[in-house]
This record gives C-alpha cells, structure tokens and sequence, in this order.
C-alpha cells in the first residue's frame, strides 16, 4: 500500500546514474589495468637493464681473463707465428687428416685457433665467450679427432647461458648440452667459442643489446649478415675451421655468402636438433630451422656432414630417435657423371630482382660448371607464392611469441619493425595491408598480412598446411619432369649492406634463401666472385630501384663502398639428397678455382 511508482523522469535519472557510475567504474578499472601493466613493465624493464649489465660485465672480465691465460700458454708452448699460419693455412679436411695421423698435436691446433679467434673478435667483436676446452668430453680417437669447432650462441652448453642478446633469457643455464654438441664431442670436434646473433636470431643484421655488434671481417663498415652473424666473420678470419649456424630462412646461407665463405643448409630432419633453445619464430613445425656447417671451403663442411650422418659411428642417432636412419651416401658426394643443372636468376613473379653482380654471379657458374662437362638448362620456378607462404608459417602465431619474449628489453633496430607490427591491433594491420596493397605496394602488403598469423587466410594452422605441401609437390613434380640433378641461383639479391642501413627494410631481398626453407631443400652457398665497378655502374643505370620500398633500400646500400664485397652463387637439389648438394658445390668451388 506504501509502494509509489517512480516517475518516467526518475527512472531515466536513475538510469543515467546507473550508466554514468558504471562508465566510471569501466575506466577506473581500465585506468588501474593501465597503471598496473606500465608498473608490471617498469618493474621489468629495471630487472632486466641489470642483468644485461651484470651480464656485459662477467663477460667482459672473462674475455680479458681468457685472452691472458691464452697468452701464458703460448709462451710456455713456443708456438711461433710461422707455425701458427702453417696450421691455419690447412684446408679443413686436411686438416683433420693431419690430427687423425697424429703428425699434428691437437693442443698446438687448438691454441693456434685460440689466438687467431681473439684478433679476430678484437676486430669484429664476434665472440659471446671464449670456453676452456674439456678434454675428457671429447673422443680425440674419432672422425674428428680434436678439431676446434665455433658454436653459434644458441647451441645450448650445460651450465650456461643462451641468451640470443634477450635479456629474459639471462640466468637461465641449460640442464646438459643440446644433442648437436653431444654429437660433437663423440665425434672428436672441441667447442671452443661461441659466437653472436643479432637479437631473438630474427635478423639478417648482426647487432643485440648484449653483446653490442658485429662487424663484418673484411670490410667493417658493413654488417656480416645473420642471424650466424658472429659465426660467419669467425670462419671468413680463419679464427675457426669450422662453425656450427642455424638457417630458418637463410641464417647460415646469407652471412656466409656475405662474408665470402662457404655455409650449407641440410634437408630438416636430416641432423639432431634437440635440446635447442626455441626463441621467438623458431619454435612453429611448418618450416622450422635446422643446423648446419660454415667453412673456408666445401670439404669442411662435408667433412662434418660426412661424420654426423654415418652410420657408424652413428652417435646422433643414438641420441635422437626420432631421425630417419639415412647413412652418408658417400658415392653422390664424388660421383664423377656429368650433372644436369637447373639455373634461374628472378625470372618468377615471387622473387626479388638481384643486383647486377648476383646475376653476373649465377651466369659466371654457369660457365664455369659447363667447363666441366655438366649441362646447365634454364628453369623457371613453378607458379606459387613462396615467400607468402614463408612468412605466413613462420609468423603463424601473429609475432605473440616474439612479443612476449622482448617484453620490457632493450630493443635493437634490426627487430623494432617486427616487434612493433606484431604488438600492433590485428584490425588496424588488416587495415594497413588492405591499404598497402590499394597503393600497389605489394611487399608491404604480404608482410602485413602475413603478420597476422595462420588464421589470417581464413583457414587456419590446417589450410596452411595443405598450401605448403601443395607448393613442395609442385615444386619437385616441376624438378622431376626437368630431369634435374641440382640447381643454383643468385645467394640473395645484394652483397653485404651497411652495418646501420639508412634507408627501410629489403626483407623481399631475402627470398632466394628462405625459398630453399620453404621447401625442405638442402641448400649452400659458394663464393664465385667479387662486386665489380662495372656491376655497380650498371646498377645505378638499370636496377629497378622504383619498383618498392625495398628495391630502394637495396639500391641505396649498394654504393661506391661495395666495390669488392664477396659474392656467392646458392646451389639447391631435392630434399633429402643433402649429398648430392654438396657434389654440385664442390664441382662449383673446382670450376671457379679452375678459371
């Protein structure tokens, strides 16, 4: 009886309150949220300044303690500098021969390497650290037979570090070595440095915020490539025989094609991977990288595919069941029949147009090898969109794991631009792509879009999948029909560009590497030639710098200072035939020595 009902203004005044409180309430929490995450960052970012000092620092005074005791043992060993170049003047192989037959001591090999890797690092700062060898882990009677070996900074070691220059991952040791070293060391080969990657390894440039820069070994206004940055201007300065990389889309290819030495992408699968620290993009299965060999020439890297993949001794397929058991077929790497080889240059829609010295490069081998009886034949790529297709598997999360892993870290150039696409609003990416290619600028486009992960086409992790083994059927029914034994084609599409380069990114130029990613191919790169003034008079006059933002970065770096700079030719053959890669490099490295 006492109840009045509330009048039609009331209510809406009610309702106004109710909504103007919860509007309140909404951006006090939203406030908080904002306030709670910048202090979560602030308290972070402060962490992790400290370690990457603390860091910077025990690495400094080890440095400077090791280059110490390398000089005492030098004295006390009376190691002259006449026997020191005699021994890093060995080819690789010979080398090892030389160990096997114990007409070399493998103390004297080991600190010949030591001291030509410290001037090297003093000139391109390519050392994360330098490691005191452990004899008693490494079997001297094997193939190896106590050969340094270089290891790129990712090749997890018991009780130490990976950090891949992010400070998250500082003061996080691994429990035991990854099965590579393992393998390694059962085999004879002796880590004895470990070199440095540009930040998160998702870089073709060479610089992170703890280990500073990489400078490139012959030219030191240029960078030596990556993300085997350290790794490649090592090997290029004679401070390694032989170096340990990885490749997820030419990470050991491009460095070394850079630097002017000889680097080789296995087939995945064909060697032991675990235990590897997985950083940012290298931790998704569609194209997921692999390791391989750098050296100053192609029977050093050979020489270790030769030992890791036989069958006897057989120690990586002990420590790793889940690899096919392929012996080392010896007979494809010398086989003496003439070879029906493949060659393009960027005659398809799906990849970047080369400088002029990449293309001479690729016509120079074709001579070369014809000179030695094989038949080189003109091949077009089938028709379809590699380089989408790579981008869209290897940022198939959206960048969500590159994010979280720089979270609060000090940033280098090289992966700002990624980083900062990935933290960008998927809407507003979409929005940039469709924009980007309404102004017909492609590439752009691809990245864009492709950033957004598996599900931007639709079909998610499944339809791309299936558009991935579709690509590599095409390809290898196209290679079949052709009757072809290898391929080769340009190494990249520019020599090495500038350390800090001035203008935006050239990642479009990196197509002729991850190509060989993209379908499993066994792939590596053998220095062929030098840039010329003639290439660069004829880039400045005809190379298509007009046709995007990234020909204009490529263009831009290739100037008067690249007059010199190593180029390298890239030698492709089917998955799975690793050895017959090799063959094809090896007559290749024979024909230019020959002319």
């Amino acid at each position: 009886a006492d109840f009045k009902p509330v009048s039609m203004g009331r209510r809406q005044s009610l309702a106004l309150a109710l909504i103007a409180s919860a509007a309140i309430a909404a951006a006090a929490s939203g406030l908080a949220s904002l306030l709670y995450d910048w202090r979560r960052r602030s308290v972070r970012a402060a962490d992790l300044s400290l370690r990457r000092q603390r860091r910077r620092a025990d690495l400094a005074e080890a440095k400077a303690r090791f280059v110490e005791s390398v000089k005492a043992a030098t004295e006390r060993a009376g190691l002259s500098p006449a026997e020191e170049a005699e021994i890093l003047a060995l080819p690789t192989a010979e080398l090892v021969g030389r160990l096997q037959a114990r007409t070399l001591d493998h103390r004297r090999v080991l600190l010949a390497y030591q001291r030509r890797a410290i001037d090297v690092d003093s000139r391109t700062n390519c050392a994360v650290e330098f490691l005191a060898p452990d004899w008693a882990g490494v079997d001297l009677d094997g193939p190896l037979a106590g050969l340094p070996v270089s290891l790129k900074d990712n090749f997890c070691l018991a009780g130490r570090d990976s950090c891949v220059g992010c400070s998250a991952l500082i003061g996080r040791p691994a429990e035991a070595d990854c099965s590579p070293v393992a393998a390694l060391k059962a085999l004879g080969g002796v880590p004895f440095v470990r070199t440095a990657v540009p930040q998160s390894m998702m870089s073709v440039l060479s610089s992170n915020p703890i280990d500073g820069t990489v400078r490139h070994p012959s030219a030191p206004g240029r960078s030596p490539g990556g993300s085997s940055s350290g790794e490649a201007a090592l090997v290029a300065g004679s401070g390694s025989p032989l170096g340990l990389g990885t490749d997820l889309g030419g990470s050991i290819r491009l460095p070394a094609a850079w630097c002017g030495c000889v680097g080789f992408k296995p087939t995945n699968g064909r060697l032991t991977s675990q235990g590897f620290g997985a950083a940012a993009a290298g931790a998704q299965r569609l194209v997921p990288g692999t390791w391989g060999p750098l050296a100053h020439d192609v029977g050093g890297v050979a020489l270790l595919m030769s030992a890791m993949c036989s069958a006897r001794p057989g120690h990586q397929y002990r420590l790793d069941p889940e690899l096919p058991p392929l012996d080392w077929a010896g007979d494809d790497c010398d086989g003496q029949r003439p070879l029906v080889i493949g060659y393009f240059v960027d005659e398809s829609p799906h990849l970047f147009d080369a400088l002029p010295c990449m293309r001479r490069a690729v016509q120079l081998a074709k001579s070369a090898l014809e000179s030695r009886g094989h038949r080189l034949v003109a091949w077009r790529l089938p028709d379809a969109p590699y380089f989408e297709l790579y981008l869209r598997c290897v940022f198939s999360d959206g960048g969500r794991r590159l994010v979280d892993l720089l979270d609060g870290d000090e940033l280098s150039p090289a992966v700002r631009h990624s980083l900062d696409t990935a933290r960008t609003p998927r809407w507003l990416r979409r929005a940039r792509a469709r924009a980007a290619a309404a102004s017909g600028r492609r590439e752009a486009a691809v990245w864009l879009e492709a950033s957004l992960g598996a599900d931007a086409d639709g079909g998610g992790v499944w339809h791309l999948a299936q558009r991935l083994a579709d690509a590599r059927r095409q390809f290898c029914f196209a290679w079949r029909q052709a009757g072809l034994d290898g391929l080769i084609c340009p190494a990249g599409a520019c020599p090495a560009v500038h350390l800090a380069p001035t203008s935006g990114s050239f990642t479009g130029a990196l197509s002729y590497f991850n190509l060989f990613n993209t379908l499993n191919c066994p792939a590596g790169t053998v220095p062929v030639t030098r840039v010329t003034a003639e290439d660069l008079a004829e880039a400045a006059a005809a190379y298509p710098a007009g046709k995007s933002a990234w020909h204009r970065s490529v263009a831009a770096m290739h100037d008067a200072s690249s007059d010199g700079l190593p180029v390298s030719v890239q030698c492709a053959a089917l998955p799975w035939r690793d050895e017959a890669c090799l063959r094809l490099m090896a007559e290749l490295e024979a024909a230019v020595a020959r002319q």
